[in-house]
């Protein structure tokens, strides 16, 4: 079968540095490995890293091609330069499937973009081709939530064409998936659906790096700069606006007195140059940078304690973080409600603190740490994830669902 996956910003595994795959990356070669002639489309602008790759066709193995379109790119996550790129990369899509020899069977593409989804949905309209809708964020739902409060009204009109996209993907599609029930649920309303049996949930999943020997991750460790012996509260991730690191900074800083405990926060803290000056002026704070897959491993193999700080109107239900953490059998502490909280309620994975203050937070940490029933039921957390959220069981899972989405006869409209 031939599949086309059409996501932009995430890594290919040919970037530098070995990245690691999220769910275009997980999804693309499952599908490969499969026997299916899986396409993805995506730019030439890394999200993560802000370089540019080559343009142009790449072979990654038999089944599977990377087409990496020429794109503009952008220096922040929020900005009218990203929207741009986010249009244009999706003209790109266009005229490079406009062009194609062979159609695909099916294509599946992911929401965020907008451009990019209503694109590929429009274009599998057009052509009689079936299509998946994965949703990943509630765009462009939540944008007016980070804009200043006297602008917040104009932000929504200006939005008003994305949220025109968003709904002509979500009505269109002929599968929706979402990442959680409340996020399919927010697609079904989006595009004034109700749910059939080709609308799924697949959550995000994260896949766990094979167990390095404890020699191995000793060195990584030493490589990072922590000490030994120290109780590791870690966060790894981006420092974008959805998160609320300034709360982090705070917690460090009430707990400077407890010479037992490092912060070690991995990510891009470059992005955010006043809070980087605050954080490497505490003593008890390492900032790594971005981290490799084996890096993250052994970071999160000796964490005790993994931090989700969202800030208040974050639009993440269920992130990957949250099975990246539960991977290694790290005790979370989140201030997410909702899903997130029921998650941790069914899983004894972490504990929601909604509206947390940095004492707060700070005491949660403390509680946690002193606390020998969650150190000794880490294990049970890594069996959990195995159970339930490894990416191999979800991603095989999906690409069973996209091929009865390629075969099953497509709905009237």
């Amino acid at each position: 079968m031939k599949i086309w996956i059409v996501r932009d910003l995430e890594p290919l595994r040919t970037d530098p540095g070995k990245p690691r795959l999220l769910r275009a990356g997980m999804l693309s070669m499952t599908l490969a490995a499969r026997g299916h002639q899986t396409t993805w489309f995506t730019s030439t602008f890394n999200h993560y890293s802000r370089q540019h790759r080559v343009a142009g066709r790449q072979k990654l193995d038999k089944n599977l091609t990377v087409e990496v379109l020429a794109a503009l790119g952008y220096s922040h996550n929020i900005s009218l330069r990203r929207l741009l790129h986010n249009h244009l990369f999706a003209r790109a899509f266009l005229r490079k499937a406009a062009v194609q020899k062979d159609l695909p069977d099916v294509i599946v593409a992911d929401l965020p973009t907008t451009d990019a989804a209503s694109a590929a949905v429009a274009f599998g309209k057009r052509n009689g081709i079936p299509t998946v809708l994965s949703i990943r964020d509630l765009w462009p739902d939540f944008f007016a939530n980070f804009a200043p409060l006297p602008l917040r009204a104009a932000v929504r009109i200006g939005v008003w064409p994305l949220d025109r996209q968003a709904r002509f993907a979500c009505a269109n599609a002929d599968s929706l998936i979402g990442i959680s029930k409340v996020y399919l649920n927010w697609g079904q309303q989006k595009g004034r659906r109700s749910q059939t049996d080709l609308d799924r949930i697949f959550p995000l999943g994260f896949r766990r790096q094979d167990e390095a020997p404890g020699h191995e991750i000793e060195a990584a460790m030493r490589r990072l700069g922590v000490p030994v012996g120290k109780h590791i509260v870690a966060f790894v991730g981006s420092w974008g606006a959805t998160y609320d690191l300034a709360l982090i900074r705070d917690v460090a800083c009430l707990l400077a007195k407890r010479d037992d405990i490092v912060f070690v926060l991995a990510g891009n803290a470059s992005e955010c140059p006043e809070l980087e000056r605050d954080f490497r002026a505490l003593p008890n704070v390492i900032l790594p940078g971005w981290l490799g897959p084996d890096e993250v491993a052994a970071l999160l193999s000796n964490a005790q304690v993994g931090l989700l700080p969202y800030a208040e109107h974050a639009p993440q239900g269920l992130p990957n973080k949250v099975f990246e953490y539960m991977a290694y059998g790290v005790y979370q502490l989140a201030t997410l409600a909702g899903e997130l909280k029921a998650l941790y309620a069914e899983t004894a994975a972490g504990r929601s603190i909604a509206g947390a203050t940095p004492e707060t937070l700070a005491e949660a940490v403390e509680t946690v740490l002193a606390d020998q029933d969650i150190a000794m039921a880490r294990r049970q957390r890594m069996a959990t994830f195995a159970a339930d959220f490894d990416a191999r069981k979800i991603y095989a899972e999906m690409a069973d669902h996209i091929v009865h989405v390629a075969r099953t006869p497509r709905r009237s409209g």
